[in-house]
């Protein structure tokens, strides 16, 4: 029979401790906010946990891509009091504190996955749902009041929530928060490739993301994302010394697969290094699949993590949350399968998952990915068809003498959109496709388009460019629009 407190479902690992550990989870994470809010979860995070710092017991709390918790261990009575602090502060956000927390979070400068990983989900998503993560929006200063209570009011609901509690459940525990409907994920289009591609950027190392099939009863994809990443780390960490961090990120999507990103940091001149290893594991599995031995310790690595957790309350824990963040249901493990699963499969799925692959790498080592015939992509999707009839910009005389970029610029205002002609292609905003609108300090404004492009309007860029930005005013609703973050003002 399900278990309830306070309408939050409770799920309760009765181990023989004295001790109580718990873990408050909500199914909202970074892909929720919109571009006009990103940080606003994590900012409220801040908020609440400002409330509890003083407990002195272990407290902690993360927002990741999909999820937000809150977690403390001590004593019954110490937890009971971190939970209910929690629960009251989500009800009613210290927001008196946002300008304070906007230095902290600044100082921070937190990721809510690794960089390589945002930036290749940017890739997929654009700027909304999982790819807001790459993206600044309105930094922690622009982040409002209103923005954090209605975030808190909308997503963190006692039906929006499960607590996992091992030891003792605390006396009289009370957890204050709304009883709202649940609201539904909104789940976004991604963006294809007809073959492997990669994308280049600064950051030190390479990544790759592959769509995988998910939730089957033989948890073949599980084995193929545990072999490979062994192969990755074996490679750039065990044999070439090239690599510290080696680790994997993954999304799931509504229609039974996943976005798998396994990425490997580099240590200084080893960029192209780790390219070609990371490359060389995907492409040496697709072709050849796993070893016996490699295949039989993964099988092995699962098997321990089985039976060495409680597997009801694990799998009640993982029906729950799919169904809170709207995914299908898996099937049950089947172990028999899984243990039948051969190195071939493996390979079958590699290769599939290879014809849409997404690559990255460093300025200075996405050479490798060329090497193993990936072919370069632009981070948003601009394409080499004609530019539309419409009203068209250019940059002015003085812009196009200084400027090599300016000179390859036009913009096309039309009754569907924005269109822009620069160095990479042409990139294509409709109207009902703006996910923001940034206002820079030197009067830029710099549209987002939901499928990744990029538009700057300018009064002093173009050309009677004062026309571009009166459109704009008008066909894009205000509440989009929002102030470059000072912080990043700064850094700039």
């Amino acid at each position: 029979m399900p278990q309830y407190l306070d309408g939050v479902r409770l799920l309760h690992h009765q181990e023989p401790q004295t001790t109580t550990d718990a873990t408050l989870t909500f199914a909202v994470g970074a892909r929720d906010e919109t571009l006009p809010t990103v940080g606003v979860a994590h900012a409220l995070e801040h908020l609440v946990m400002s409330t509890v710092r003083r407990l002195p017991i272990q407290i902690d709390a993360t927002v990741s891509t999909t999820t937000t918790s809150f977690v403390a261990s001590g004593t019954q009575e110490r937890v009971g009091e971190f939970l209910t602090g929690v629960c009251a502060a989500l009800s009613a956000p210290p927001v008196e504190r946002l300008e304070v927390e906007a230095g902290v979070l600044a100082a921070e400068d937190g990721w809510v996955t690794h960089p390589m990983a945002a930036l290749l989900y940017h890739v997929r998503y654009g700027a909304r749902g999982a790819g807001l993560a790459w993206l600044d929006g309105p930094g922690p200063d622009g982040i409002t009041a209103g923005q954090v209570n209605a975030f808190a009011r909308t997503w963190f609901t006692a039906d929006n929530a499960v607590l996992q509690i091992t030891g003792p459940i605390p006396d009289g525990l009370e957890l204050a928060l709304p009883q709202g409907t649940r609201p539904k994920h909104t789940r976004y289009g991604v963006r294809s490739f007809s073959g492997p591609v990669f994308v280049e950027h600064e950051i030190p190392g390479a990544a790759v993301v592959l769509e995988l099939p998910d939730g089957d009863g033989a948890r073949q994809s599980a084995l193929v994302v545990d072999v490979l990443q062994q192969r990755i780390e074996e490679n750039c960490r065990h044999v070439g010394g090239h690599s510290y961090v080696v680790d994997t990120d993954s999304l799931r999507r509504p229609d039974s697969r996943m976005d798998w990103v396994f990425y490997a940091e580099a240590r200084e001149g080893h960029d192209e290094n780790v390219a070609l290893a990371v490359g060389r594991a995907l492409t040496t599995l697709a072709a050849d699949g796993p070893t016996a031995d490699e295949l039989e310790l993964a099988l092995d690595r699962f098997e321990e993590v089985r039976i060495t957790t409680d597997v009801e309350l694990r799998r009640e824990f993982n029906q729950l949350t799919a169904e809170l963040l709207d995914e299908p249901a898996r099937e049950e493990l089947d172990v028999g399968q899984m243990r039948a699963v051969r190195p071939e499969q493996i390979a079958a799925a590699l290769t599939a998952a290879l014809r849409s692959a997404v690559a990255y790498g460093s300025f200075e080592g996405s050479r490798g990915w060329v090497d193993l015939d990936f072919e370069e992509t632009t981070l948003c999707p601009a394409d080499d068809g004609e530019l539309p009839e419409g009203q068209v910009f250019r940059p002015t005389f003085g812009a196009r003498a200084f400027s090599r970029e300016a000179r390859a610029m036009t913009l096309v205002l039309t009754a569907d959109g924005l269109t822009m002609r620069d160095e990479d292609g042409v990139h294509r905003v409709p109207w009902d496709g703006v996910a923001g609108v940034m206002r820079i300090k030197d009067g830029t404004l710099v549209v987002f388009g939901g499928n990744g492009c990029v538009i700057p309007v300018s009064r002093h860029l173009y050309r009677g460019g004062a026309k571009a930005v009166a459109e704009l005013e008008q066909r894009v609703d205000m509440a989009l629009w929002f102030d470059e973050s000072r912080f990043k003002a700064r850094e700039d």
